[in-house]
């Protein structure tokens, strides 16, 4: 029965480093909602305006929107205009929304400002942070660990400011190296729920969902953080993107072949370390695939239809690597020149994006 108040919608911010796994656990729980009898929209965030991510949703008929060229701190009026307008449209039991991979101010730019001004259209569900379960490992391992003297300080700040931790791709770990992982992080994150995921077998997706479907409300308080301490960190990120039209003529491609010996070249061309993500996707009528590259691991985020395709095509790349944009430039054009060329491939309606993300410039910050 309607009591008269106006519905409010669920807005569930899932953050998390580059290449972590945001946009996967966006997609199954998107889709497990749906099969839920929820309707649910994306809104996707990014510093450049040609998004891999995007297409992907559209691509498997996600209701997306996007917010480019800033994060959501930078632009959380364009944010929040995106949300009112995907209530309006469609009005959306869930809002899923996936900021930049190197958002730092999350809790204070956006989600405090969320809850006090917009505290009547929206309730705002407990911050979730994904983490790349083999990655982080990795780091603890070298001794790094969760301190903040460690080199990279973004991932592990967004750790400290989760109320839920999606450890992903828990399928690619050892059993003794996946309990290290947990026992590290809930010693040293004591205030944060643990959640291991796989988007291969879906483990513990119920959990997930049962947070989201509840009437939990993001609660942490947000800490005074000198978002200074992180430029160093950012400006020394290049961000290469590249969308263009493809056509293969008559000749069949093999779209698995094609896409991962882009990626080989990349990993081979850059320190391991300094690949932060790079993400491809080939769209066409018969075939699809999209695949990532995180530091040496290449990874098949999804295929459908044929194997091989000919005739018209549409391919997006986007990279985040520890370069200076030119070289990166560069190298990454160099690579599918080669490799286009070798496929038999044309390639029309180019447009290129380089770039080192400007400093957060954060509109609305405030404690929670």
């Amino acid at each position: 029965m309607d009591d008269g108040n106006p519905r409010k919608t669920k807005m569930v911010f899932i953050g998390g480093y580059l290449g972590a796994g945001k946009t996967t656990l966006a997609f199954h729980v998107a889709r497990a909602l749906h099969d839920q009898g929820k309707s649910v929209s994306v809104v996707l965030n990014d510093q450049g305006n040609v998004l891999v991510d995007t297409q992907f949703m559209k691509n498997a008929g996600v209701d997306v929107s996007e917010v480019t060229g800033a994060c959501f701190c930078t632009k959380f009026d364009e944010f929040v205009k995106n949300a009112r307008s995907l209530v309006a449209i469609g009005r959306p039991d869930v809002i899923l929304a996936e900021p930049i991979g190197t958002s730092t101010s999350l809790m204070s730019s956006v989600i405090a400002p969320m809850k006090s001004l917009y505290k009547d259209e929206f309730q705002v569900a407990p911050l979730f942070v994904v983490v790349d379960g083999p990655r982080a490992l990795g780091e603890i391992e070298q001794g790094e660990g969760l301190g903040f003297a460690a080199r990279k300080m973004i991932p592990i700040h967004q750790m400290h400011e989760a109320e839920v931790i999606v450890i992903s791709k828990t399928d690619l770990m050892a059993e003794g190296g996946r309990k290290e992982l947990v026992e590290r992080l809930s010693t040293q994150l004591t205030d944060a729920e643990l959640i291991e995921f796989s988007s291969v077998d879906q483990r513990n997706i119920t959990r997930i969902l049962d947070i989201i479907n509840s009437g939990r409300e993001t609660s942490k308080l947000a800490s005074n953080v000198d978002q200074r301490v992180f430029n160093a960190e950012k400006s020394a990120m290049g961000w290469y993107s590249v969308s263009c039209k493809i056509s293969s003529g008559q000749e069949k491609v093999d779209v698995y072949d094609l896409l991962t010996d882009i990626m080989k070249r990349i990993a081979n061309r850059f320190r391991t370390d300094d690949v932060a993500h790079v993400k491809v996707l080939l769209s066409s009528t018969k075939a699809s695939a999209k695949i990532s590259l995180v530091e040496g691991s290449i990874q098949i985020d999804d295929l459908k239809g044929a194997r091989h395709f000919h005739g018209e095509g549409e391919f997006v790349l986007n990279s985040r690597v520890r370069s200076p944009p030119q070289p990166l430039q560069l190298a990454i054009e160099g690579i599918l020149e080669t490799v286009f060329s070798n496929a038999g491939i044309v390639v029309s309606d180019k447009k290129v994006a380089c770039f080192v993300p400007k400093p957060d410039s954060p509109k609305h910050a405030q404690k929670s």
